[in-house]
């Protein structure tokens, strides 16, 4: 459900019967009901048992069926753990805003699921600021990566 070249394996755009589920915000066509319930069983086993009702993997109705052409999975997507480091790098090389976590990440998820042990971002923000992003599957990677990327924004600020 991307353009991401990063996610090999995705599904065809075939546009055909299938299954359409929804998994908190996304919405997706599968080929198999096995798939469908494969999907909803492994997503709901991270959701919290306080979350509302919206936030559970669910087949949908006749009702809300996908009307036009897209993907198709065909496979369960990937499902790994993403580790990630954000923060602020301030005109005077200062840091603000960080923050760090984990999180298990759905190849669907588009912009924060990745198979790469790191990958990391600097993006100009207003008031000559610097965000700084590193996310990947690997914690060491992520962190190195991180502290390069918070060097490389200094160089640029400086």
């Amino acid at each position: 459900m991307t353009d991401d070249p990063q996610h090999t394996g995705a599904p065809g755009a075939e546009p055909g019967p299938g299954y359409v589920l929804r998994a908190g915000v996304h919405t997706l066509r599968v080929a198999t009901r096995a798939i469908a319930d494969e999907i909803t069983a492994l997503w709901n086993a991270q959701v919290a048992e306080d979350a509302p009702e919206q936030d559970y993997a669910r087949l949908v109705g006749p009702e809300d069926a996908w009307t036009g052409a897209g993907p198709v999975w065909d496979r369960v997507p990937d499902c790994r753990t993403v580790h990630r480091l954000l923060a602020t790098v301030g005109p005077d090389g200062s840091l603000g805003g960080e923050r760090a976590g984990e999180r298990l990440r759905w190849e669907f998820e588009s912009g924060s699921y990745t198979a790469l042990p790191c990958r990391t971002r600097i993006e100009q923000r207003p008031g000559g600021r610097l965000e700084v992003e590193a996310q990947g599957t690997d914690p060491v990677e992520v962190a190195a990566g991180f502290a390069t990327a918070l060097d490389q924004a200094r160089e640029r600020l400086g």
